[in-house]
């Protein structure tokens, strides 16, 4: 019986033992691997991946064509904006550093996605932004993309872009997101934008929103649509809309006012107000030099390249 008692406990000290001894083995190649995929990291990161080429190309359309990069900057000066140069490491690239300052330094590329391609280019796929609002600022512009982001300011209005009246704004440093003095108008101006799509507007010219009681709209600089509140957009939009379309027939030349504050019928009469051609050159782009400075050789951080490795992703 104690001889029973003896073999059995000696076969769990073995069990025990093989145990342990299975644990430190597993422990031991874990630790292996860790150690080999370090050191793998850091060859890739320090020694094997190197950035040989910047390659910039644009968006891939509908039909599969892959477009131009940008219509404003030359891939020269993306490339030299990103920070990234021959040598730097493939593996420490910032995608999100990278693809922030192009966004900022160049205001009219409205979104860059950046790509590593092994063994040794990165890729920027960059998607060109265009003015659609241009704020009164007295004597000038504020213009913004779709997104409120700040392109430039200049002193007439980029062909394409509606001269918004009544906003005025706290922060309008150019590359950024604009802040309003009441961030409600975003919203306002989204909603009228949205509706004016869906209701199949085009054209917009002017949006005057000082008076929330008394929204207008102005088409094609010679139809102005009184809306008064955003309530039942749609149909005051609605009916805006077949009235301006008869006045076409009817009336070629002259500037209309519609009163659509009743979405049930609209008061139609002569506006008499001054033609505005506040609208810069077919050039759009004429005026985006002079009015970004930062794009300048002098103006460019020297340290770009350094901060980049700091968040990698």
């Amino acid at each position: 019986m104690e001889e029973t008692v003896r073999a059995e406990k000696k076969a769990q000290k073995e069990k025990k033992r093989r145990r342990i001894q299975m644990i430190r083995k597993i422990k031991v190649g874990a630790g292996l691997c860790i150690g080999l995929a370090v050191l793998l990291y850091l060859l890739s990161a320090f020694v094997f991946f190197k950035v040989e080429s910047v390659e910039i190309m644009g968006i891939t359309d509908e039909n599969g064509n892959t477009l131009p990069g940008s219509s404003y900057y030359s891939s020269e000066e993306i490339a030299r904006v990103s920070g990234v140069e021959t040598g730097d490491s493939l593996v420490l690239v910032s995608k999100k550093n990278t693809k922030e300052l192009i966004e900022k330094l160049l205001p009219y590329i409205g979104n860059v996605k950046v790509q590593r391609r092994y063994p040794s280019t990165l890729r920027l796929v960059v998607e060109d932004t265009a003015a659609v609002y241009a704020l009164d600022a007295g004597g000038g512009y504020t213009i913004l993309n779709e997104d409120f982001k700040v392109l430039g300011v200049t002193e007439r209005m980029p062909k394409g872009s509606a001269k918004i009246v009544g906003i005025s704004v706290v922060n309008a440093e150019i590359g950024t997101i604009a802040e309003f003095t009441d961030e409600a108008y975003k919203a306002r101006l989204e909603t009228i934008r949205e509706k004016c799509e869906k209701s199949g507007i085009t054209d917009i010219t002017k949006i005057d929103v000082g008076n929330i009681a008394n929204v207008s709209i102005t088409i094609d600089s010679r139809f102005t649509f009184i809306l008064g509140t955003l309530t039942q957009l749609e149909e005051k939009l609605s009916m805006a809309v077949m009235t301006m379309e008869t006045e076409k027939i009817n009336n070629q030349e002259a500037k209309i006012i519609i009163d659509v504050k009743d979405p049930e019928r609209s008061y139609v009469r002569d506006d008499y107000s001054p033609v505005e051609d506040e609208y810069e050159s077919e050039e759009a782009y004429s005026e985006i030099p002079e009015n970004n400075d930062e794009l300048s050789d002098d103006n460019i951080p020297e340290d770009i390249p350094e901060d980049i490795p700091e968040a990698v992703g």
